[in-house]
């Protein structure tokens, strides 16, 4: 019996002890179920006007390139074809003495298509950071339109009704907010082979060094590499 007690007597001062907590539980207030849509941001930095600008000047820069480092690859192998024809007419010296000239025109022209990647990258991810800007911007204006509390992005989520996707609207806003983007000029080398390139809203720009990451939209310069000297 005393054993009872003091079970009841336990109990009575928990819930003494609980109840202001659990009666300010029940007074809080509730959280209602968020209104949320998706948008394809795939889609906006593929098919907007802005998008389709920098591709465009992408494109024409890397075609520039390209023919620069045809041209230089020609000169290139020409002097190495040269050089071994005068092999037999040299003596060790002088031959030795216009090989390691060779070569530093070699070594010259792959820091010049290094320089060159490089500008075109930060031209592109200036351009990409700009469009992404503004589209955010659109997007948050147009959740703010249609009394949205969460809008997620289209590739996270496994099902969603059409209904629920505000890609089109965010999409016309971009457009009329920032119909097109200006690549940054860089001063394009003249003597140069390089290799690489990405385009926008087909995968992501390459990282200086690094391969072109997933989920990003992505252009640069592709030729051969310039020939190296026979030994």
């Amino acid at each position: 019996m005393l054993q009872r007690m003091k079970y009841l007597t336990s109990v009575f001062f928990a819930v003494l002890l609980f109840a202001p907590v659990l009666a300010h539980a029940a007074d809080a207030p509730k959280i209602k179920p968020p209104v949320t849509a998706v948008i394809d941001i795939q889609r906006i930095l593929k098919e907007s006007t802005a998008a389709q600008s920098v591709r465009t000047q992408l494109e024409d820069r890397r075609g520039k390139l390209r023919d620069e480092f045809a041209k230089l690859e020609t000169e290139l192998r020409g002097a190495e074809q040269e050089l071994e024809r005068q092999r037999s007419v040299l003596s060790a010296d002088a031959f030795d003495e216009k090989r390691q000239a060779y070569e530093r025109r070699v070594a010259d022209a792959q820091r010049k298509a290094d320089s060159s990647r490089r500008q075109l990258d930060d031209a592109f991810q200036e351009a990409l950071k700009q469009i992404q800007t503004a589209m955010l911007e659109v997007a948050e204006g147009t959740a703010q339109q249609m009394n949205l509390d969460l809008v997620l992005p289209r590739s996270q989520v496994i099902f969603v009704s059409q209904d629920l996707d505000i890609t089109e609207p965010v999409l016309k806003g971009l457009n009329a907010k920032l119909p097109a983007v200006k690549l940054t000029e860089g001063k394009v080398p003249t003597d140069q082979p390089d290799q690489g390139t990405s385009d926008i809203g087909v995968g992501a720009p390459p990282a200086r060094g690094a391969k072109p990451a997933a989920n990003a939209p992505a252009p640069a310069p592709a030729t051969g590499a310039a020939p190296a000297p026979k030994q």
